[in-house]
């Protein structure tokens, strides 16, 4: 019987053949993970799938950049990988938090990764969740599936964290410094930075700090956008100044010419007698735009269309930019700037609203209320508003410095006329910056020295070198202008941050015990209820938290001193614009650092955020105050000497002490100060034998 075989014979050249075939697939398929994604323009997703809920939106419905063109430039920019950082200074409404959740869901959707969010607080980080971007969530299908809004235990969401195929959403609070540093993201955003910490836990910028969680990341985007505050303090102001701060010019309908839109050209007409409290003549429902090129007005419908014919015209001529034109020189971030509620194309947004608000705005600033002219200038024009707080800048006190002759002496030479030394030290982790300050009659006062001393390691360590560096500076002895030596009688060191006032108070304490003749004070900034710049500390320090427990500063025996900080900075900025010899006047010394000045003008008095009516002082954003701080704490030093309250006969007495201290050293060559004689009481006499405490 005949046997079939079969086994099927295969030729070597077919199994190689197959094999090639098998590995070009496999290749194909890994090059294709490989190759990045095709890009999907957000400005395309938004109108395809976007919705929005009809809960907080004046468009419900499908997402329509008919209402919003000015943002098709800021999506190409958000599109454009070779853009790493994106920032938007704007009025408050002009659809930015909406266009922001449409590229963050449009991410979600085409390009997943890790997303974190900031905002101010934690409560602002839950109001974005819950009141904007779950109703959106849920009105989106195209998203629905891939972002779980149920917050079920299985899914291991979260009000503030929600994950999703390929990353998650993260948002936290400027406050919490572990948030801050922690998590690495492909995406990061800041909401309203002027609002956010600007050192969180005495460790930096929690803007700059969540940057650096983008560090590694390949193609990464960085995202700001706010309202801006008062201009030089606002940190969306700042941000953009590094951008290259573009600009959308609207082309007018009549002449065909653009310019940036300003309320400057926004006119009204006004009635022939006064109808209103706040509004006088005018006439809000008659506001009108003015064409500045060829004098043509422009309805509100008009001023519209004027904006979608430009910025469409822009993307059919190719332009990648829609409009927007740079001012600056692109360097890694691209700005957006001067977006007014004058680009806003939503239905009802007009022309009458900005004018009543401003017309409210000079009403309440005549009454001597400028609140509400800030709140129009940053909100409605989305400019950081200019506030005049009378001090001069650095450059105008240079000027003066050089032309005052009191102020010509040499470093560490004290004048004639100064006849007691202060010193202000402010302590930071790398080094501790001072100032040494000589007091005369009347307060007048002379700067002696301003520098910094570094630390080899950390000022955190009470053993670093930096304290007995900083010993041999202020222990020595001050050459006077007379051939005498002066001393520094007293002495305040900032101990207000936790990492180093342990190394402080170990520094105060041994030294009031080796220096006994000198006043050494560990103090701390207080300005809740505007306290005095020198006050007499407690018998024990207070923990509010805990009264009963000692305080660190308890524990190494060391009082802690107040510095009435509001009282001290007035009495600075009313002093720093005196000129000439006399009382209260200060000067500086020929050769002083010239950052010195540029700190002297960090700060401003302004109105309060969270008080209104109130002015407090603050540092400018991104700004510098250390030689300020120092000297807040000299000037505490001397009211701790009580130069404020010292006569004539205690002038001197000092005059006479400095004399006869040096008389076996270096004799004196001239009087220290001419000072007329004085005569004894008649009636007090000398029944009462002085206190001799403030003689230390």
């Amino acid at each position: 019987m005949m046997t079939v075989s079969t086994n099927t014979y295969v030729p070597p050249w077919m199994l190689l053949q197959a094999a090639r075939a098998n590995l070009h697939s496999i290749f194909c398929q890994a090059l294709r993970k490989l190759q990045p994604a095709d890009r999907v323009d957000t400005a395309e997703w938004a109108q395809a799938y976007l919705k929005l809920p009809k809960e907080n939106s004046d468009t419900p419905g499908e997402y329509d950049l008919y209402y919003a063109p000015y943002l098709y430039g800021i999506f190409a920019a958000l599109d454009d990988p070779d853009i790493p950082e994106v920032n938007c200074m704007k009025a408050a409404q002009v659809a930015w938090t909406t266009a922001l959740i449409a590229y963050i869901l449009k991410r979600v959707d085409c390009d997943p990764s890790a997303i974190i969010g900031m905002f101010a607080g934690e409560g602002a980080a839950r109001e974005f969740s819950d009141e904007k971007l779950v109703p959106i969530v849920k009105e989106t299908a195209r998203v629905q599936a891939k972002i779980d809004i149920s917050m079920s235990r299985r899914s291991g969401n979260r009000t503030l964290h929600r994950n999703f195929p390929g990353g998650f959403l993260k948002l936290i609070s400027s406050n919490a410094i572990r948030s801050v540093k922690s998590t690495p993201a492909k995406v990061l955003f800041v909401e309203e930075p002027d609002d956010s910490n600007e050192n969180v836990k005495e460790q930096g910028d929690s803007v700059l700090l969540l940057w650096e969680r983008a560090k590694r990341q390949r193609k990464p985007k960085k995202i700001l956008g706010g309202t801006p505050a008062l201009k030089g303090f606002s940190r969306v102001e700042r941000h953009i100044l590094r951008s290259d701060r573009r600009v959308l010019p609207v082309a007018c309908h009549a002449c065909g010419e653009k310019h940036v839109l300003d309320f400057d050209h926004v006119k009204w007409d006004e009635a022939e007698m006064p109808w209103h409290e706040e509004y006088g003549r005018a006439l809000p429902d008659t506001a009108f735009y003015v064409c500045p090129h060829c004098g043509v007005t422009w309805d509100d419908y008009q001023r519209k269309e004027n904006i979608r014919d430009t910025v469409m015209a822009a993307i059919a001529a190719g332009d990648l930019n829609c409009g927007w034109v740079a001012q600056g020189t692109f360097a890694g971030v691209a700005g957006f700037m001067e977006l007014s509620e004058l680009y806003s194309c939503l239905p009802g947004a007009g022309m009458r609203e900005l004018v009543e608000a401003k017309l409210q705005a000079d009403h309440r600033k005549a009454q001597g209320d400028d609140n509400a002219e800030i709140v129009f200038v940053n909100s409605k024009l989305g400019r950081p508003y200019e506030y005049d707080d009378g001090r001069d800048d650095a450059q105008s006190l240079r000027e003066r410095a050089k032309q005052d002759e009191f102020s010509q002496g040499a470093e560490l030479v004290c004048p004639a006329q100064g006849l007691l030394v202060t010193c202000g030290i402010d302590v930071q982790h790398d080094r501790v910056e001072l100032v040494f300050r000589a007091w005369g009659v009347g307060e007048e006062s002379w700067l002696l020295y301003y520098g910094a001393i570094y630390a080899d390691g950390s000022c955190a360590d009470k053993n670093d070198a930096v304290w007995p560096a900083l010993d041999s500076q202020i222990f020595a002895s001050i050459r006077h202008a007379t051939g005498c030596q002066i001393y520094v009688k007293a002495i305040s060191i900032d101990s207000s941050d936790g990492a180093t006032s342990d190394a402080v108070y170990h520094w105060v304490r041994s030294r009031q015990k080796q220096y006994r003749e000198r006043l050494v004070m560990a103090i701390k900034g207080a300005s809740l209820g505007d306290p005095e710049i020198f006050s007499t500390p407690k018998v024990k320090s207070v923990d509010h938290k805990n009264p009963k427990k000692q305080t660190k500063a308890d524990k190494y025996g060391v009082k802690v001193f107040s510095v009435g900080t509001n009282k001290a900075k007035d009495w600075l900025a009313a002093h720093m614009k005196l000129f000439g010899a006399g009382p209260g006047r200060f000067h500086y010394y020929q050769g002083v650092r010239d950052d010195y000045f540029d700190h002297m003008t960090a700060e401003a008095k302004i109105p309060s955020k969270r008080s209104p009516g109130k002015k407090v002082w603050e540092c400018k954003s991104g700004r510098r105050c250390e030689a300020w701080d120092c000297e807040v704490y000299a000037l505490h030093a001397a009211r701790a000497k009580r130069v404020h309250l010292m006569q004539l006969d205690a002038w001197l007495t000092l005059e006479a002490e400095l004399k006869q201290n040096d008389l076996f050293t270096v004799a004196p060559t001239t009087d220290l100060v001419s000072l007329p004689a004085v005569d004894s009481d008649p009636v007090r006499g000398d029944a009462r034998r002085p206190s001799t405490f403030w003689n230390r």
